[in-house]
């Protein structure tokens, strides 16, 4: 089994997400952000990781990595329920407003394309990550799970009651 295909079926042993985007991303000053891609705009300079955390601004979500340098796996995955933990070490849980049902990851540069999903509605969404090694002379991977969409404020400025599923 190669590299790629034990990291995918490494991560996902206590249950199965709605979606999941495998992907490599090269990473530079070790870091790398889950945007809504929608959200080109986005200021990533107020969400910058910090040691072994995630940083968030709403709009993004800062993600450190182990490497400056190099490409890295990535799973980026939706669940409709709360996800079980994930392998490896935990960076954090986080929110993410969502516009444009789209959440993609992005590097520094922002020129790469990279793992992205596709939410059934805008909204915001719970993010918890993982940093996971596959092996002995590998790069290191990172797994983002997406989670339980609180729906938008409604006209008196208030959400409905918050959703402990997502609705994708």
């Amino acid at each position: 089994m190669d590299d790629a295909a034990a990291f995918e079926s490494a991560l996902f042993r206590d249950g199965e997400p709605y979606d999941v985007a495998f992907d490599s991303l090269w990473v530079t000053y070790g870091e790398f952000w889950l945007v809504s891609t929608a959200g080109c705009s986005v200021d990533v300079s107020t969400a910058i990781p910090t040691a072994d955390s995630i940083v968030t601004n709403g709009g993004a979500v800062g993600i450190p990595a182990k490497s400056s340098a190099g490409h890295m796996a990535m799973a980026l995955s939706l669940w409709s329920a709360t996800p079980p933990d994930g392998r490896g070490i935990p960076l954090g849980s986080s929110s993410i407003t969502v516009e444009g049902r789209e959440l993609s990851l992005v590097n520094v540069e922002g020129r790469e394309p990279a793992p992205a999903l596709v939410v059934e509605e805008d909204g915001t969404y719970q993010v918890r990550v993982w940093r996971s090694e596959l092996g002995r002379g590998t790069p290191r991977s990172s797994s983002t799970s997406v989670y339980g969409r609180t729906p938008p404020p409604t006209e008196t400025g208030h959400p409905s009651a918050p959703s402990t599923t997502s609705e994708a």
